[in-house]
C-alpha cells in the first residue's frame, strides 16, 4: 500500500517575482483545464496520460509559456 503525505510549504517570493508566479499559475491552470476538456470530448474518454500528452502537448506549448 502506498502512503502519501502532504507537506505545506510557504513560498518566499520577492515582490518583483509575485506577478510572474501568478502568471505561471494561471497558465498551468489553463493547460490543466485544456487537457481535461480534451480528454472528456466525444463518447470515448481518454484516460491514458501518455496519449493525452501526445495529443495535447503541441497545443499547450503554442498557447502558453510553460
Amino acid at each position: 500500500m502506498e502512503v502519501r503525505r502532504t507537506v505545506p510549504v510557504k513560498l518566499d517570493v520577492a515582490d518583483s517575482d509575485a506577478n510572474l508566479l501568478h502568471e505561471t499559475i494561471s497558465e498551468f491552470l489553463w493547460a490543466a483545464n485544456y487537457v481535461v476538456d480534451y480528454a472528456w470530448q466525444g463518447e470515448y474518454k481518454t484516460t491514458s496520460k501518455a496519449e493525452l500528452q501526445r495529443e495535447t502537448y503541441d497545443d499547450v506549448r503554442a498557447e502558453t509559456r510553460l
